[in-house]
């Protein structure tokens, strides 16, 4: 999963850039995770830095997840969170300004995400499991400064505002924007859930799909996909 995460956003991943990325310690010494991501990064062709951080047991939801890595991020400098169980292709907005960020988004009415409302250009309120709007964030959330996110985080958890007993990023991010931050939502050409077994399975037809046809029709999977390096094809591909 992890390794098609890295696959999809690789060509956005500057040398400078650090990637941080948090599991439990249980995982992290079952599945050996350090190696592996050392082996998927230099698969991809990332060269820069990367930190594993481990906690002791599942946090309360992404936010809480973000916030054990704050060491790495509480500096003035941009900070983008991805979620990692999803294939997913975007434009990158201007983390740059100060005081801003950008938030991919693409059409979603399940009511099982986070939704954004969005007014002349610019999002004014995230809203987690409730369609306040067909237009849910892509599980990507770029903040101008790292100090700013954790700020928000912290604000988070002192109103315990929780949905589902869950602390959410894009919850946080309202902190933000009530402080005068401008969040830009940026296109989202194609997204692919890879953390259940329904997403899976359409991913692995998409991969059929794009299969070119050989006489032995050999057997399509993630793993030989990925193996041969997956085409720039998948955006165009839909179900």
């Amino acid at each position: 999963m992890l390794a098609w995460l890295l696959r999809s956003i690789r060509e956005k991943v500057a040398d400078s850039d650090k990637l941080v990325f948090v599991t439990t310690a249980d995982y992290a010494g079952r599945f050996d995770v350090r190696r592996a991501l050392a082996e998927m990064l230099e698969a991809e062709r990332l060269a820069g830095d990367f930190e594993l951080v481990t906690c002791q047991e599942t946090p309360p939801g992404p936010s809480a997840t973000v916030y054990k890595a704050r060491a790495h991020f509480q500096t003035d400098e941009p900070v983008i969170v991805v979620n990692c169980d999803q294939y997913i292709d975007f434009d990158m907005g201007d983390v740059q300004q100060r005081e801003s960020g950008f938030l991919p988004v693409y059409a979603e009415f399940t009511g099982k995400s986070s939704y954004v409302e969005i007014d002349a250009g610019v999002i004014t309120r995230i809203v987690e499991k409730q369609n306040i709007s067909n237009l849910a964030s892509a599980g990507v959330y770029a903040v101008s400064g790292g100090r700013a996110l954790a700020e928000a985080i912290e604000k988070q958890f002192q109103e315990n505002l929780q949905t589902n007993g869950e602390f959410y990023v894009g919850v946080a991010l309202n902190t933000l924007i009530r402080r005068g931050y401008r969040f830009y939502p940026t296109a989202v050409r194609a997204k692919y859930d890879l953390g259940n077994v329904k997403g899976i399975e359409l991913f692995e037809r998409v991969c059929e799909r794009l299969s070119p046809q050989t006489e032995g029709k050999e057997a399509v999977t993630l793993a030989s996909w990925y193996e041969r390096g997956f085409p720039k094809e998948i955006s165009g591909i839909r179900e």
